[in-house]
C-alpha cells in the first residue's frame, strides 16, 4: 500500500478534539471561564497543485491538491479579523514572473476577495504571496504582522523571498501593528503576545518556514484551535512524521522548520491545528 493512502486513513486524528491529559501532563482542551472566547472558521480561497512526491517523501505520482485557506475569526470585542488574505489576481498583475509561477505552480487564482462582514482588522501570518496577496485590494485599516517579517520582505522583489513588493499598499505602514510590541502570554505549554490583551488568542512564533512567520492560539467555546500556517505544509507532516520535500526546499531555515514540526508534534493531543494547506483539519467541530 502507498503511504499516501495511509496518511489519508489517519488523518481521523485531526477530527476528534483532544481530550485528557498527555504526555505535557496538560488537562483537556477546555477554556478557563475566565478567559473569553472568540467564534472561529476557515475556508478555502484559492487552491495550489503538485505530484505527491514532491510535497513528501513517499507521496505516489499522483497531483495532491491543497487549498489556500483563510480564517475568520469573531472576537467578542475587537470585531471580526480575516487571517490572511488568500490568492488574488494582483499576483497575476504585478510582474510577468509572478503570472509564469502561478502558472507553473498550478495556482488556482479567485476572481476577487473572500466575502466577509465588515472586518476591524487584518493578521498577516507571514511574507509569502498566497497569505498577502490580497492586502493592496483589502488596504485592511489595521494589519498585524510580524515586523521582522515586513524587514525580510523588503531585502527584494523577486521570488527568493515568497513576496514582491507590489504586494504591499503604499500607506500601509501607517496602519500597521507589530505582533513583538504585544505583551507577551502563556496557555499551557505555548508562549507567544496577546493580540487582544484578554488570553483569547495569542499570536505564537513559529520559525523555520519563513522569517517572521507567526500562528495564532485561539481559545474557542470548543476548545483550543492552533492556526499554524505554514509551519507545516499538511497534517500528515504530524501525525505520520513524513519528512517534506517542497515545502523545506524552499524554507528559510529548514533547522528551525524542523525544530518547529517537532514541537508541534507534542501538542497535537492539546489542541486541535489547522495548518494552511490541509485539506482535512480546517472544518472544525463544534
Amino acid at each position: 500500500m502507498r503511504i499516501c493512502k495511509k496518511i489519508l486513513a489517519n488523518c481521523d486524528s485531526f477530527h476528534k478534539f483532544p481530550t485528557g491529559k498527555n504526555c505535557l501532563g496538560v488537562e483537556d482542551s477546555r477554556v478557563s471561564l475566565s478567559t473569553p472566547t472568540v467564534r472561529l472558521r476557515f475556508f478555502p480561497w484559492g487552491e495550489c497543485a503538485s505530484p505527491g512526491w514532491l510535497l513528501m517523501r513517499g507521496g505516489g505520482v499522483r497531483i495532491i491538491r491543497q487549498p489556500v485557506l483563510v480564517g475568520l475569526l469573531e472576537h467578542p470585542r475587537a470585531g471580526c479579523w480575516l487571517l490572511d488574505t488568500g490568492l488574488h489576481p494582483r499576483i497575476r498583475e504585478v510582474s510577468l514572473q509572478l503570472r509564469l509561477f502561478t502558472q507553473l505552480s498550478r495556482m488556482q487564482v479567485p476572481d476577487g476577495l473572500p466575502p466577509t462582514p465588515p472586518l476591524s482588522g487584518v493578521f498577516l501570518s507571514h511574507f509569502h504571496l498566497d497569505h498577502g496577496a490580497g492586502l493592496t485590494a483589502l488596504r485592511p485599516e489595521v494589519l498585524l504582522t510580524s515586523r521582522e517579517g515586513y524587514e525580510s520582505s523588503r531585502l527584494g522583489s523577486d521570488l527568493h523571498v515568497g513576496w514582491h513588493a507590489a504586494l504591499w499598499p503604499e500607506d500601509q505602514f501607517a496602519r500597521t501593528r507589530w505582533v513583538e510590541d504585544l505583551p507577551r502570554r502563556s496557555h499551557g505549554p505555548v508562549t507567544g503576545f496577546d493580540v487582544f490583551e484578554d488570553g483569547s488568542v495569542l499570536a505564537v512564533p513559529l520559525p523555520g518556514h519563513c522569517h517572521g512567520q507567526y500562528g495564532l492560539l485561539c481559545q474557542t467555546a470548543a476548545g483550543r484551535v492552533f492556526f499554524v500556517a505554514d509551519a507545516v505544509g499538511h497534517s500528515y507532516v504530524l501525525t505520520q512524521g513524513l519528512r517534506q520535500r517542497l515545502p523545506s526546499l524552499i524554507a528559510a531555515d529548514p533547522v528551525a522548520e524542523a525544530r518547529t514540526q517537532n514541537w508541534l508534534r507534542n501538542l497535537l493531543h492539546w489542541c486541535w491545528m489547522v495548518p494552511s494547506h490541509c485539506p482535512h483539519a480546517y472544518r472544525i467541530p463544534g
